[in-house]
């Protein structure tokens, strides 16, 4: 099956038609105590569509818990995500790191489904599963973000390299332990014979998201409350006072003298 064939391209143009239209609706008819409900309900049927996708993987390897369990960042964010949806307030770390990451990995696999190439029919329960629960990853930070139920926040920065981190702690017990091959691609890139390695794409997502949470705080607060603008004001005060002690600190000297 050819990735940006007709079947990638139709499903493609129907499944954001499908996504815009109904986070309008639910942005404009659900009020906003009650939108967590639409939000939870697609984190759920993501989580069904995860485990039934793992479930046709093991049984299309050799069919061990083993071969059920995610080795990849797509799929283990096809699990995380969802899970943390469920279970975590929007405003926690664990929800910044996992909702961003879901994004990228959603919208990435739904662009170039590399695994496409793998299959003649686009409704294979095995490749319509993954690209359906990457939309659901995807989707879930679209309606999340434009319903107000997630507010990204710099406060939160922090959770981006610590979860990449603990993606690597995860993907090295994988290769090294359950002796899974290229457990979130730490031996191999992403793209063969690119620069996509592991850390390269980790530092392009901690920028991207970084400058994803600047433009959300540009068009959504005024310019005196931007963090960055809050942080250069910041260094300036410390700037200012330093220097006032340090005078203060001189005439005192002079006088004892």
């Amino acid at each position: 099956m050819e990735i940006f064939g007709k079947e990638h391209i139709l499903y493609c143009v129907i499944a954001f038609i499908l996504m815009i239209s109904s986070v309008v609706i639910i942005a404009k008819f659900v009020p906003k105590n009650k939108v967590c409900i639409p939000i939870k309900i697609v984190a759920a049927i993501t989580l069904i569509l995860i485990i039934i996708n793992r479930i046709v993987v093991a049984k299309s390897r050799e069919g061990t818990w083993l071969d059920f369990l995610p080795d990849t960042f797509c799929s283990m964010m096809g699990f995380f995500l969802p899970i943390v949806v469920l279970c975590f307030k929007p405003t926690t770390k664990m929800f910044h790191f996992a909702i961003f990451s879901g994004m990228i990995g959603g919208f990435l696999t739904l662009m170039y489904p590399d695994f496409f190439v793998y299959f003649d029919n686009f409704w294979n329960i095995h490749p319509f599963t993954g690209i359906l629960y990457h939309t659901g990853m995807f989707y879930l930070f679209l309606l999340s973000i434009c319903t107000g139920y997630f507010q990204p926040t710099f406060r939160n920065w922090i959770a981006l390299p610590l979860g990449l981190s603990c993606m690597v702690v995860v993907g090295e017990f994988g290769n090294s332990v359950l002796k899974q091959a290229n457990n979130m691609y730490l031996n191999n890139p992403l793209i063969e014979n690119t620069i996509f390695s592991w850390w390269f794409v980790g530092i392009l997502f901690i920028g991207l998201v970084t400058l994803i949470i600047q433009i959300y705080e540009m068009v959504t607060l005024p310019k005196n409350k931007w963090s960055i603008v809050l942080l250069f004001s910041n260094i300036k005060n410390k700037k200012r006072v330093a220097k006032e002690m340090s005078e203060s600190n001189q005439i005192q000297s002079g006088d004892n003298d």
